[in-house]
Order: C-alpha cells, then structure tokens, then sequence
C-alpha cells in the first residue's frame, strides 16, 4: 500500500494545484512536521519515512501542475501575439487529420513561420482553421494561410478558450486564403498510420451504410466526428456514448477479446502478452491521441490487475497509472474522458464484483444459482458490470455535462454485452475490406446487424419520455458528496463477500481460457434479429416506378427507383454526410451501386455531396451538365471521377436514356443559349423522367 499512499499524494497535490492554483507551503510543512513528530513518538520511522516522502511528492505535484498551467489569455505569445489586429500570413503544418463536420472542416496547425516585415520569421504556436469542405487537407501539409487570426470566446457554460489552451492551441481563423506548400512535412510514421486509419475507415463507408458506417469509424477508430448530430444525440440522452469514446473499458474488452480467442491455443501468460500487443495496436489505430494513450494505460493495467484476481493489485495500478499521466501531463486531470475512464475503473474494479456477489446471494436464497455459465450469471454478470460503471461516472456527467440519463442503466444493460460483437466485426469488415473490397463487403452483413442493434436501441430508448433530464446547480460539493456515498456503499457491500468471476477476470476453464459470456450468448440473438432483419429486405422490388426527394438540407438530392432495381441519383446536396445518411436510409444496407449519378450544374449545394457518392458507391456512369467551374469543389468533383475510373459523359438535349421496365430519362435542356449565361443555374440541367 506504499506505492499507493505515494501515488495519491502526488494526486492529490496536482488536484491542489489545479483546485487552488499555486502550493500552500506552509500547510503542507506543518502537516509533514507533525506526521514526523508522531511518527517517531511511536517509534516507527519508517512512517515518518514514507510521511516525508508523502509531503513531499504533494508539493512537487502541486508545483508541476502550476508549472504546466496554459499560458494566460490575456498574456499571448507566439502567433497568438497577432490575435484580434490585422491580417496576417503564417505557414503552418497539419498536425491531425481534419476534423469534417457538415459543410465546414476544422484543421489543427503548428505554425512555423509569420510573413513580417516583407520576410518569413520564425513562429510557434497552435491555430485551428475553420475552412469549406475543399481542398482536402492531410497531416503533414505545409500550408501558407492569409486570415484574421482571433482568439477563442466562451460560450455559456463551457470555457472555449481555456479547452483549446489545454491542446496548445491560442488562435482561431477563419476561412482564410490558403494555399498549399507542400505536402509529407509531418512525422513519417505518424503519415504511414494516418494512411492506415484513412484506408480502414474508407473501406468501412464502402461496406457499411449511415449512420452504421460512422458508428464504426467512431468505435474501432475514434472518429468521433464521423457520427450524425442526431445518432450522437440519442447516444448522450441514453448514456452509451461512452461506448464511442476510446476509454480504458473499451481498451480491456479488446484485451480480454483477445484473451478468450488465445488463451487455450498458447495458454493465458502467453495470450496476455497477446493482449498487450493488441492494446497497443488498437491505441495506435484510433489515433494515439493523449485521450486514447491514457485509456490505453488504464485499461492495459485494469486487465493485468483484474487477471491477477487481487484487489489491492488492482486499486496500486490504478493509482501508479494516474500518477504518471499526471506527471507527463499534469493537465489531464481537468480533461472529462480521463476522469470518466479513471472513475468507470473505479467502479469495475470495487462496485461490480460486489454488486455481483451480493446479486448472487439473493439469487441462491430464491433458489436460482447464478454462479455456472447459465442465463442467470449472464444477466447478474452484465447488470453488476453495468450498474458499477454507470453507477462510478454518473456524478461527473451530471458535474460537466448538467444532465443525466433516466434510462442509462437499461439502455447499458441491453447494448454492453453486445459491444464485444459490434467492436469486433466492425474491426473485422474494416480489415477485410482493405485486403480485398468483396471480402469487406460479405463480412458487412454481421457488423452491419451488430451495429444496426446499437443504433436501434440507441433511437428506441431516447424517444422514451423523460429519457433524460437536466440537474441543474449540481456543483463539485454535490459530486464529491456523491462520490463519498458511493464509497461508503462499496466498503458496505464488500464485506465478507467473495466476488464470482467476471467476463474481465480469470475464470479458469478446462481449456485455461477466458469466458466472455456476453458476447456469445448475444451472438445468436444478435444474428437471429439480423435473420428477421435480412428476410423482409429481401421481399425485393414491389416493381414500380419510385421516385424519393432526399433531405439533404439546402440544394437537391433525388433518388429514382426503376421497376428494373436500377437507381439513378439526381445531385448531391452540399455535403457528403447528408446525403450519404439519406441514401443509408432509402436503400437497403448491401445495395452499394448507382447505375447512374447526375450533376445538373456545379454549384455546390448540389455537388459537394456527390464526391463522397463517387467514394463509397459503385457508380457505373456519371451524366453531367457541359458547364464546369473554376472552384475547389468541381476540381475535387473531376479527381474523384478520375480516381474512381467512373465512365463520364456530358448530357446533350434530346439524349434519351433507357433505364429499364418502360421508364426512360430525356435532356431537355441546356441549350447552347443558356450554356453562354453567367449563372450556372440557367445552365442547369433539365430532365424528363417518363
């Protein structure tokens, strides 16, 4: 228990350091002296030892977190100096792969140089640009941008500037002038897994539909971003958005996944080495991001623990890993995704087992044994998981986020244990298309049942009324009063208890593996649901003539069904998720071809969301009004097609074009007149579906 009286001292001095923001000397001097004092009135230095040490890792961590505080606001440096004044020109590398939400991208930059003083002068500093969907930007472009550089303001409620600070960031522009200098400025083996991680989450929107496809790159890759507005907002009101977020659970379902596939080929020593490795390529998968390199800490320690089935072992762990990240960032004890992941441990590790041997009492005085692999153990096992995780974070979501989920200990009761089959098959279609598209695309039948569970539960329990609610005034008192109850009723129920194994822990089998009972028993529901599922989308085409307006917001997007099962789709609204996510909803999941794309003018409220069509869809032929546009979006529009090797032809008036089962498509317009027009919607194509 050493390591952890240490360890929390030093905790307990950043929290000082962060609470307070400087070291009380004087406190800390006086209590140091006075455990010394009684310790060696009892004769036992080796606690005024340890009491000295204590005192001492309190102030240096207090001291290392005022050390580390961000830079004041209202004292720049670097580029930030040039906040809220003239326009300026900075060349900056890329630093993340952008950020695409809607219509807009967010890149993150380092910058290198500013242009002063008609000559390029070293520079330093972190700016977030906000530009158009196009040109695409990648990590390591050199960019020279010409903006207003502004310091980020708060909104009610959330510190804006004070967030961006924590990630070095100072300046924010705005649709600024760039041009790009040159490309590959980053680091090589940061630029070789960014390469990976763009090719797994490409070939899981070529094999999956929306809003499934976005779940996938959000769980096994943390593209968060990817996911709808509205699937995120049902995910917060139900309380499985943690799900989403790379945490230290997700990290030891990994390891554990692995456990259970290895343990009987190699035996458990060896599949826990196994683990590790899978931890640390999941960590690098989803972006090796501080957040996701904390949780891959946490849980890579949490699995060792829990394997070594000592409690004590578990809570040194747990604590020696928080004291280092505090060290190496002292600044992540003010970051939300650390301190659920640390608490949600908390809980596995002192709530659960408990819950679950205390459930397991009760169950054996009703006569129900619930200590074998039967439905019985798996409903209290999922329930103590369960009920211990959400049960440790839920005073922190309700201290930062000012609202808490009514329905959240159901809604995780029924999508956790499935959460092994919906990572691993997604996982799997993702792997699986990038060696060969077909293979990716026949594994997307499972993810796609796996991942449509998640999202369905995810609709069904967000629409329940009062499904969430908001806490107003609960403050830092109110959380840590909670969490001292919380304790309060872990020390009760862990007395005299012995903990039945858990889907985490080290359940001996004959084999020396790990049960993970979950995850199969879910598989066969799972699949029979997908079986239902799959028999109603294959009552095939009703043999009509369908044609459906898509909501893609501002512009068009128009969907044509021919008795034939072809499919023609008119424009593409302006961005790639909207239509997409229509798309995912008026086709069904395995139909991935469009048998002809039409561009009626470039203008991008009806061509920017066909780029990303062109990307994830098999087109067979594009038809395209003969005007073109000097803008980034109709270059990106022509690389694409190059790309994609898709056949091009530019409509011409009277062109009839067949599309099977009597229905026909004609050009009735442009002209040569309305091609000559300055606006491209005079331009516009006109089309005669009969």
């Amino acid at each position: 228990m050493t390591i952890v009286y240490l360890a929390g001292a030093w905790l307990l001095g950043v929290l000082s350091g962060a609470a307070a923001g400087e070291v009380w000397w004087p406190g800390v001097a006086a209590a140091a002296v006075a455990g010394i004092v009684a310790a060696m009135l009892e004769r036992r230095p080796q606690f005024a030892i340890i009491g000295l040490l204590a005192a001492s890792l309190l102030v240096a961590g207090a001291m290392r977190y005022v050390d580390q505080r961000p830079p004041d606001p209202d004292q720049p440096t670097g580029v930030a100096l040039y906040n809220d004044s003239a326009t300026v020109t900075i060349r900056a590398v890329v630093t993340d792969e952008p950020d695409v939400r809607g219509r807009s991208q967010r890149v993150r930059l380092s910058v290198r140089e500013v242009f002063i003083d008609e000559r390029w002068q070293p520079m330093s500093g972190g700016v977030l640009m906000r530009r158009g969907l196009f040109p695409r930007h990648r990590y390591g472009d050199l960019l020279e941008l010409e903006g207003k550089l502004e310091t980020p303001t708060s909104i009610e409620d959330f510190d804006y500037r004070e967030y961006l600070a924590r990630q070095g960031i100072a300046s924010v522009v705005a649709y600024p002038k760039v041009t790009t200098v040159a490309t590959g400025e980053g680091n090589r083996a940061l630029s070789a897994l960014h390469s990976v991680r763009r090719r797994l989450g490409d070939a899981l929107a070529r094999a999956l539909p929306e809003p499934q496809a976005a779940l996938a790159q959000g769980i096994f890759l943390g593209q968060r971003s990817a996911i709808p507005p509205e699937l995120t907002d049902d995910l917060n009101a139900t309380g499985t958005s943690h799900l989403v977020a790379v945490s230290g659970h997700n990290v030891s379902l990994v390891a554990a996944l692995m456990i259970s596939a290895f343990a009987w080929l190699i035996g458990r020593r060896q599949a826990a080495l196994v683990a590790l490795v899978a931890i640390g390529a999941y960590t690098l998968l989803t972006g090796a991001s501080p957040t996701v390199v904390r949780a891959a800490i946490m849980g890579g320690l949490f699995v060792l623990a829990t394997m070594a089935g000592r409690p004590t072992s578990a809570l040194t762990s747990i604590t020696l890993a928080a004291a280092i990240m505090t060290g190496w960032d002292p600044l992540v004890v003010q970051d939300v995704s650390f301190q659920l992941s640390f608490a949600a441990i908390i809980g596995l590790v002192y709530l659960s087992p408990a819950l679950q041997a205390r459930g397991a009492d009760r169950l054996r005085s009703w006569g129900i044994d619930a200590s074998d692999s039967g439905v019985a153990a798996f409903f209290l096992e999922s329930t103590a998981l369960t009920t211990g995780a959400v049960a440790a974070t839920l005073p922190l979501i309700a201290l930062n986020f000012g609202r808490i989920s009514a329905v959240a200990p159901v809604s995780n009761l029924l999508v956790v244990p499935a959460f092994p089959l919906i990572l691993g098959s997604s996982a799997l279609t993702a792997i699986a298309g990038v060696i060969w598209e077909p293979f990716g695309q026949a594994t997307a039948w499972l993810s796609w049942a796996a991942l449509t569970y998640m999202v369905e539960l995810a609709r069904f329990f967000a629409d329940l009324p009062l499904a969430s609610f908001d806490i107003a005034g609960f403050g830092p008192r109110h959380a840590a009063a909670s969490y001292l109850a919380l304790a309060a009723l872990a020390w009760w129920l862990n007395r005299r208890r012995s903990a039945p194994p858990t889907a985490l822990s080290p359940e001996r089998t004959p084999t020396g593996g790990l049960r993970l009972r979950p995850a199969w028993m879910l598989a066969g529901g799972l699949a029979l649901a997908a079986g239902l599922a799959w028999w109603v989308a294959l009552d095939g085409n009703d043999g009509r003539l369908s044609v459906s307006v898509l909501d893609v917001g501002q512009g068009d997007a128009i969907l044509i069904e021919t008795p034939d099962g072809q499919h023609v789709l008119i424009d593409g609204g302006p961005s790639g998720r909207a239509v997409t996510e229509a798309l995912g909803e008026a086709l069904p999941f395995w139909e991935r071809t469009l048998d002809l794309v039409v561009l009626t003018h470039p203008q991008q409220d009806h061509l920017a969301g066909l780029i990303d069509v062109l990307e994830r869809y098999d087109v067979r032929q594009v038809l395209a009004t003969p005007l073109a546009a000097d803008t980034a979006a109709y270059r990106e529009w022509q690389q694409a097609i190059r790309r994609q090797g898709v056949p091009y032809a530019e409509a011409q008036v009277g062109q009839w074009i067949d599309l099977g089962g009597g229905a026909t498509l004609r050009v009735l317009a442009p002209d040569d007149e309305a091609l000559s027009s300055r606006d491209p919607n005079d331009a516009s194509l006109v089309l005669k579906l009969t």
